[in-house]
């Protein structure tokens, strides 16, 4: 009945409006009325999913022609007719379908337009709409002017803070609470800037000193601020604030996805967030160097841990080493994974959703496809791996001079090649394309599984390797033939492991005393024969044949020597080597694909055209003769001093002390599987249609995305630039002054974690489809504050905890809540329960057994198993009694795919997403968890043996026990009660009720 009348009074209140309009004079029922009434609100409200490429419901607003012949109906805006437009029935009603992702039109604004239908639709012929971008979070910053309070509010003002705040609730007919007590606050200091309870002796000390001199008029604002700035200090606050930091980049310690391997030097990041915290690092600087510290900061540390940042989400490690980047798949998982850097990216620093525009333009915010995928060309280059670091700056330096030189060199290696190639004119490149035509000829006939003797993989070309045959008694031999070897595994093919230099000796002894010298091709690179043989006459006698390769193939980044098949024929043409003995200098033996006895066995990849096979060797003699006819004594000098210092570089550098490393954003390190560094070229990056990696269209262009005044997004990047320096103009486009979303995101996030609830409700979607904020002036004064006076993140927290409105009780108030029973204006603090790592480490703390170690790599709540391929994370396995765990879990080992339990059922956060704001349940899992879990137990038992050890009577036991866990003295009728609960059942089972207590785990 209430919505039916609430329709009604609408009604009325509409047709009024019309019928007023009625009488007005022309010049305000013709186009001037459009363009001064109704044109703003299409622009501002509708023309964003009503435009010429975006077109919802087959209507656009762009023009008169389009909006009033649109619709799929052709009845959007019927001129002169209301109730026949059925545009209007979208925007009226009680929840109105349109305008999608923002409030709904005023009714002054709906009857503008009803009005515009009846006295005509009249619109401009020469007046094109364009979208104005009049959300409120991409609108430039200017700082608001402190509102002022009432006389009666003035005392309360402490900071700014309460300004805005006071004057938002006065206008509301409410007011802030009382302010807490002393104890109150010490508890709720130490654990919103610290994570850990106070100390019975530092509650006692800072209680009676927040009292001392108060005079019943309030805590004593000098020793406040004392206590804030004491806490700030500690180390014990990076630690704190670092762990909302990763929960918000989804920072775990393991990759996720099916095989969730290890990543073992992850750790080094989470130590560089926790130290820029405590360094209290300027806001600018900390987002730079996450981003593109290895270009806008190169020889300083920071700049390559800060990368951390891009590494720190899920990562696909089948769908990158183990399918090829040519399949669907392998496809795929590419552009995932630059998703989830771009995601990760804009979601953090920006509080922008851009991934909405993956498959299609978003839906709600101003962006397209080409604004997305720019993005995604940002990061075209770089992948997650480990990467060297140097803690000494003057070694990273050097490293760097190194690293610069040998790139020289390759380029003039490379600039070679192509002089060499432009010498060699169009007949060089036609033999050039024969070899890559014919190559694809060069199959077997049938696949072979024993694929042959493989060689132990080196790192260098140069290392000998032998395999020789033992024919069991000296035979006179006519002739000996090599079968090179193919394998299809990630395209490597045929000739595969041929040696590229090599002799053959044949001996009557295994120590080769006397060997005769049958082929010595040791001193030039033998061309590889593909699935052709390699055969030479012999009439010597001996029982024992050798291959011996000086100079191994290239495998990938590596080298090695094998070989399919060996035939030793003797005078009446018979293969007298198969079978026989093999022994080598190593070998891999990797049944059944390779092992030494495959050398015997009879079987090799035969060719299945062999004149294909003939024809590219036949090609490529053509090929080496004109290359040796273009390499002339001056080209060869260059190359030559081009390897050397490529070796003294090489030398140099593997001189300089072992680098450290880190998981993060790189684009060099050696490759695994079908994962290949790009070097720092970056890839091919398409639009894709509906976001279908087989359905590429345009090119990206590296981009930022459109602002108010600031449509023109392409970065100004040179025609030879590298890819850092796409990623140094993100960075530097983040943290532009003039960036709104930037500075209202962060300061967004800190009020939350001060207040249990930001600003504005969704810390990771500024869009439409997020919330809007409560306080938007105050928003935007801190945005400016904290911008313009050294971005510190300390300074905020201090300008915020220094202020009445965090000083508050969280008592009750009827009258407040019937009016706004959620607590978003603050009329009282918000209660919270501690969060999943808080417990544990208080739990911790207050058990004695606390070690406060900082830094390094992170331990295990687990026992794990089958770690080199597909880990198991056994958590029940793992014994709580473990010294090294009993850290603070910022420090423990995190695992994506198999969260502790424990930390889970507190609601600690899920690593696999972005977690701007962690859920706050009640169930009973929590309350078994926080009896029965071993850890429980364990520290139970420790806290007992504390208890015992520092305090004599049952009753100072007790009244020790709650200072430590609630930082208060015991009551008479506690100490009564929870001595006769210690006398029957123990004082270990005590102390487990103890750490149950809702006091003890949750903040006011």
């Amino acid at each position: 009945m209430f919505h039916s009348l609430q329709r009604t009074f609408l009604l009325f209140v509409l047709i009024a409006l019309v019928c007023c309009g009625s009488g007005l004079h022309g010049a305000e029922t013709d186009e001037t009325f459009f363009r001064d009434q109704v044109a703003p609100i299409l622009a501002g409200k509708c023309l964003r999913c009503h435009n010429d490429s975006q077109h919802g419901g087959g209507l656009s607003l762009t023009n008169s022609q389009k909006a009033l012949t649109g619709g799929d109906s052709g009845e959007a805006i019927v001129a002169g007719e209301p109730g026949a437009s059925f545009l209007l029935d979208y925007l009226v009603g009680d929840k109105p379908e349109m305008p999608k992702g923002s409030p709904p039109l005023s009714a002054a604004e709906v009857a503008s337009i009803r009005q515009w239908i009846a006295s005509g639709a009249k619109w401009p012929g020469d007046l094109q709409l364009e979208v104005q971008d009049d959300w409120w979070s991409r609108q430039p910053l200017a700082r608001p002017e402190v509102p002022s309070v009432a006389q009666e509010f003035q005392a309360t003002v402490r900071t700014p803070i309460d300004a805005f705040i006071i004057a938002e609730l006065h206008q509301r007919g409410m007011r802030l609470s009382p302010e807490a007590d002393a104890r109150t606050m010490v508890r709720r200091l130490y654990y919103d800037l610290t994570g850990l309870p106070p100390t019975p002796q530092e509650m006692q000390m800072w209680s009676e000193k927040l009292k001392a001199g108060s005079a019943g008029t309030g805590l004593n604002d000098e020793a406040y601020n004392q206590l804030v700035d004491h806490l700030l200090a500690s180390p014990r606050y990076g630690e704190r604030w670092a762990r909302h930091w990763l929960d918000v980049v989804k920072y775990a310690d393991t990759c996720g996805y099916d095989k969730d391997k290890l990543r073992q030097h992850a750790w080094p990041y989470r130590d560089y967030v926790i130290r820029s915290f405590n360094q209290d690092k300027p806001y600018a600087r900390f987002v730079q160097e996450q981003i593109a510290g290895d270009a806008l900061f190169p020889g300083e540390p920071d700049g390559i841990l800060g990368l951390g940042f891009i590494a720190a989400g899920p990562w696909d490690f089948i769908g990158h080493v183990e399918v090829p980047a040519s399949k669907i798949d392998g496809k795929t998982a590419r552009n995932l994974d630059r998703d989830e850097m771009v995601t990760n990216t804009l979601n953090t620093f920006c509080s922008v959703t851009i991934q909405c525009a993956r498959c299609h333009d978003h839906k709600f915010d101003p962006y397209t496809q080409q604004h997305y995928y720019g993005l995604q060309s940002v990061f075209a280059a770089v992948d997650r791996a480990d990467r060297v670091y140097d803690a000494d700056p003057q070694v990273l330096q050097k490293r760097q001079k190194l690293v610069a030189e040998k790139q020289e060199v390759a380029t003039q290696l490379a600039a070679l090649s192509e002089e060499m190639k432009t010498a060699g004119g169009n007949h060089l490149a036609e033999l050039r394309q024969q070899m890559d035509e014919l190559r694809g000829k060069t199959l077997p006939e049938e696949y072979v599984p024993e694929h042959g003797y493989h060689s132990q993989i080196e790192p260098a070309a140069e290392v000998v390797k032998w395999v020789q045959i033992n024919l069991d008694h000296p035979i006179e031999l006519s002739k000996i033939v090599l079968h090179p070897c193919y394998d299809d595994y990630a395209g490597i093919g045929a000739g595969f492991g041929f040696p590229v230099r090599f002799r053959i000796e044949v001996a009557t002894n295994p120590q080769f005393d006397n060997a005769q010298l049958v082929v010595d091709e040791t001193g030039h690179d033998v061309p590889n024969p593909l699935l052709g043989t390699y055969e030479t006459g012999t009439s010597a006698t001996a029982q024992f044949i050798r291959v011996t390769a000086t100079k191994l193939a290239t495998r990938k980044n590596d080298f090695i020597f094998a070989l399919s098949e060996v035939e030793v024929f003797d005078v009446a043409n018979q293969n007298v080597a198969h079978r026989a003995v093999v022994t080598s200098h190593d070998s891999i033996e990797a049944p059944n694909r390779w092992r030494r006895t495959n050398l015997v066995d009879g079987r090799w990849p035969r060719p299945l055209d062999p004149a294909a096979n003939r024809q590219w060797i036949d090609v490529r003699q053509q090929l080496a003769k004109l290359e040796a006819e273009i390499e002339t004594p001056e080209r060869i000098s260059r190359r030559q001093q081009l390897e050397s210092a490529r070796q003294r570089i090489d030398q140099e550098l593997s001189g300089l002390p072992v680098g450290q490393m880190v998981y993060a954003a790189a684009t060099q390190f050696p490759a695994q599987g079908n994962f290949q560094p790009t070097g720092g070229v970056p890839r091919d990056v398409h639009v894709l249609h509906r976001g279908n990696v087989t359905d590429p269209q345009e090119e990206a262009i590296p981009c930022a995305l459109p602002l108010p005044g600031q449509e023109a997004c392409q970065f100004p990047l040179s025609a030879d630039h590298t890819e850092a320096d796409r990623r140094a103009a993100l960075a530097r486009w983040i943290t532009a002054d003039n960036h709104p979303l930037t500075w209202r995101s962060i300061v967004n996030r800190i009020w939350q974690y001060h207040f249990d609830q930001p600003l504005a409700g969704t810390p990771n979607d500024f869009g439409r489809m997020g919330q809007v904020p409560t306080h938007p002036e105050l928003l935007d004064w801190l945005a400016m504050e904290f911008r313009d006076q050294g971005q510190s993140f300390k300074a905020l927290h201090r300008l915020i905890v220094t202020s009445s409105v965090y000083r508050q009780a969280s008592d009750h108030n009827n009258e407040f809540a019937a009016q706004d029973g959620s607590n978003q204006y603050l009329w009282r603090m918000n209660r919270r329960r501690l969060e999943a790592e808080e417990i544990r480490d208080s739990i911790l703390a207050v058990s004695g057994q606390l070690d406060l170690k900082m830094g390094g790599p992170g331990y295990y709540l687990f026992a794990l198993e089958k770690a080199e391929h597909s880990p198991h994370y056994e958590y029940h396995k793992f014994d709580p009694r473990e010294p090294a765990s009993h850290r603070r879990s910022i420090y423990r080992f995190i695992v994506r795919s198999q969260p502790d339990p424990y930390m889970t059922t507190l609601d600690c956060a899920d690593s696999s997403q972005s977690t701007p704001k962690r859920d706050e349940t009640l169930t009973a899992l929590q309350a078994l968890s926080m009896l029965n879990n071993p850890f429980q137990l364990v520290m139970a038992e420790a806290f007992a043996q504390r208890l015992t050890t520092e305090a004599d009577t049952l009753d100072q036991q007790i009244d020790r026990a709650l200072w430590l866990t609630l930082g208060r003295a015991s009551a008479e009728n506690e100490r009564r009660e929870y001595a006769a609960f210690a006398q029957q059942h123990g004082l270990v089972q005590l102390c487990r009720v103890l750490l149950n207590q809702s006091e003890f785990v949750y903040l006011d």
